[in-house]
């Protein structure tokens, strides 16, 4: 994990994509977002915490539903929007209690 009491560790909470992660689609970068802190996790400062991505508007059906839409124009939010799903449907309370967490074993 690093010496991360020097300075303040470089966190990135990546809310899972099967498509991108697992399949490596070239229709989001989510591989690439998930890779990102790899340079700062070599200097020791870096960390991904997963968020797991759950409801019907993160299932393969809906995803390939959403990218035939964007196909026809529309970007990301406009077609999640258009299949009746929210804007940005992302919540943080979990890895932001995983991150109080592991301050407090941290620091104990």
């Amino acid at each position: 994990m690093g010496d991360v009491h020097s300075a303040p560790p470089l966190v990135r909470i990546h809310s899972q994509c099967l498509t991108g992660d697992v399949f490596g689609s070239l229709r989001c970068d989510c591989r690439l977002q998930l890779n990102c802190p790899a340079k700062d996790r070599r200097r020791g400062r870096g960390h991904s915490a997963l968020r797991a991505a759950g409801g019907p508007r993160h299932r393969p059906d809906a995803k390939l539903r959403a990218y035939e839409l964007q196909d026809h124009g529309m970007d990301t939010v406009e077609a999640n929007v258009e299949l009746g799903f929210a804007a940005d449907c992302r919540a943080y309370e979990l890895p932001a209690e995983v991150l109080k967490l592991l301050e407090s074993l941290l620091s104990g």
